[in-house]
């Protein structure tokens, strides 16, 4: 660790904390783990994405001896940090506290002018890693060390164990421990285990109500995507990045933030949802909001990750921005009081509403705005000559783009107080590297504009930005808020298996409702239940819909593009396919969150 490393070549050791006689046990997921474990379980086994990586940067008096020192008491002090998980033979996760164990910890030495780009290394390197989450710790560590003295300390933590709130907690507490390694702060917050056992408490559970109430409100009623859309020819790679570091964006979302009242987010979300909205064709944007969770003095300050997401509809007004910016914020608030839930509970909610709805509810278009550690100063009052000089230091880059993904569109904002830090990624066929490029370059343009006129209609907004639409269906149709593919839906049901001959209408209730109607001729005798069943795996989560009731025939008509002609038809069976029929899906529950206008 003293000696001086040639340039060309970082020495390094391996070094081992041990640890002994500690808390230990096992213990169901927090539903914040369990979040994280079903992410890693669709990416795996290529899942390193989203492990969260954290640089520190040591104070001229730290020793190698005291950043150890300060390591060994983080991981001493924090049982997620020494915390293993797996699934049981049930095939439920569960996580394993070790009271003993050892952490590796590289040592890597160079020289003063490479510190820097050594840790950047270091840190790409060991981000890149994925975690053998059942025999690993949940954290990778290296110290950087030149001439003889530590100068940054690299983490990389696997979500199950840290968000990016957490991320702050420790690394304030690191540097504490640095500080000051003869008197341990008090240990404040709670331990993972403990955690999940809160979760099963009686608030807990109540909380748990409450979110759901608001899921299935949703759910009922929102789009099944973001991108309702024909898809266009993929790139290579499939779903490229892009990142986007603007002063002036940061700026322009807190002028008109301070201007409207509400979050600098919001502001931007808000610019993000009508350009998705001008890609689309569409009034109203579904998105999957990422939410902190933390809403208590002790959740605060603790170590873990609360990370989960609730869904949003954000309305866009197509005459007024300011208006819109406003309606992202209402949307964005209540989404982010209703993001903490059990995930199991969830995915059943998923499950049931899809089968009601007949529609694949994917989540598939995540926006996550990442805590910041601190204090917010003072909104400023900058001129728009001001905020529009700020965008000749604007970097937009590309980033490692990935051949597999889940999501269609995943938009980061990893910083927004003084400096917009964005990362964009998004599917090919739907958003390509060139328009996601003007999607970035354009928010702060979009914005600073927002702020000088005091308002933009949406058709300002698609000359500014100059992102071209997706196309739509020939013979499109909008039912149950989804914009669906009258030819794919009919192709779906020609695709059965037993079809002889079908046809599918939209059939107008009143109201300004629409359901689709399906009659068939089958080569056995089918049922409505073994019909939906069937069309529900065979859904794409985009353009298509199973039909809301399926009307069995003894016989085709000779003009089957006829719905006269099929209603002169004998019928063998007929209904929704559904449990409870239509009725299960007659409206969304009361609202409890009126005080919020919704």
């Amino acid at each position: 660790m003293t000696g001086r490393a040639p340039a060309s070549a970082p020495t390094r050791e391996l070094l081992s904390l041990e640890f002994a006689g500690l808390e230990s046990g096992s213990a169901e997921l927090t539903w914040g783990q369990r979040f994280a474990w079903d992410i890693l379980e669709s990416l795996a086994p290529d899942n390193h994405y989203i492990s969260l990586r954290l640089r520190v940067h040591l104070p001229p008096d730290a020793t190698c001896e005291r950043v150890l020192g300060a390591l060994h008491a983080l991981v001493r002090r924090h049982e997620v940090l020494r915390t293993r998980f797996s699934a049981g033979p049930d095939g439920e996760p569960r996580q394993q506290c070790d009271g003993e164990g050892c952490l590796p910890v590289e040592i890597a030495g160079t020289v003063p002018g490479r510190v820097r780009r050594l840790a950047e290394q270091d840190e790409d390197r060991l981000w890149r890693e994925p975690f053998a989450h059942g025999s690993q710790w949940p954290l990778k560590v290296s110290v950087v060390v030149a001439e003889g003295r530590p100068r940054q300390v690299v983490f990389v933590f696997s979500h199950l164990a840290v968000d990016a709130w957490g991320l702050s907690v420790l690394r304030a507490e690191f540097l504490e421990l640095l500080r000051n390694d003869r008197a341990e702060p008090a240990l404040a917050g709670r331990q993972s285990r403990a955690r999940a056992a809160f979760e099963r408490s009686r608030p807990a559970r109540k909380s748990n109500d409450v979110s759901l109430a608001y899921w299935r409100r949703m759910l009922e009623t929102t789009p099944q995507t973001a991108f309702p859309n024909l898809p266009q020819a993929g790139e290579t790679p499939l779903f490229p990045g892009l990142g986007l570091q603007s002063m002036a964006l940061a700026a322009a979302a807190r002028a008109v933030a301070a201007r409207l009242r509400v979050s600098p987010a919001a502001a931007v979300l808000a610019a993000l949802s009508t350009i998705i909205g001008i890609r689309t064709d569409t009034d109203v944007v579904p998105l999957f909001l990422a939410a902190g969770n933390r809403f208590t003095p002790e959740d605060i300050v603790s170590v873990g990750t609360f990370y989960q997401g609730a869904p949003a509809l954000v309305r866009l007004d197509t005459g007024s921005l300011a208006r819109t910016v406003r309606n992202a914020h209402q949307a964005s608030a209540l989404a982010y009081l209703r993001g903490q839930s059990d995930p199991r509970d969830v995915a059943r909610l998923l499950e049931t509403t899809t089968s009601v709805r007949g529609v694949g509810l994917g989540l598939l278009s995540t926006v996550n705005v990442a805590y910041e550690p601190g204090t917010a100063g003072p909104p400023s009052a900058p001129a728009a000559a001001e905020l529009r000089e700020l965008t000749e230091s604007t970097v937009v880059s590309d980033l490692d783009g990935r051949d597999k993904e889940q999501l269609q569109l995943y938009f980061h904002v990893k910083a927004l107080r003084s400096r917009a830090v964005i990362e964009l990624f998004s599917d090919s066929r739907l958003l390509d590297a060139e328009s996601a490029r003007k999607v970035l370059a354009g928010l702060e343009v979009v914005l600073i504009e927002l702020f000088e006129a005091g308002d933009l209609s949406q058709e300002r907004v698609a000359e500014l930005v100059g992102i071209s639409p997706l196309a739509v269906p020939e013979h499109s149709a909008v039912v149950d808020n989804c914009r669906i593919d009258m030819d794919a839906v009919r192709a779906l049901v020609a695709g059965l298996p037993q079809t002889v001959a079908s046809e599918v209408f939209v059939e107008h209730t009143g109201h300004g409702t629409s359901h689709l109607v399906a009659y068939l001729v089958t080569a056995q005798l089918a049922t409505p239940e073994r019909l939906h069943a069937a069309l529900l795996g065979r859904l794409d989560g985009n353009l298509t819909m199973t039909p809301h009731r399926y009307v069995i025939c003894r016989g085709a008509p000779t003009r089957p593009d006829s719905r006269a002609e099929w209603e002169r038809q004998a019928v063998i069976l007929q209904g929704s396919g559904r449990p409870g029929g239509l009725s299960a899906a007659a409206g969304p529950m009361p609202s409890t969150d009126a005080r919020l206008g919704v």
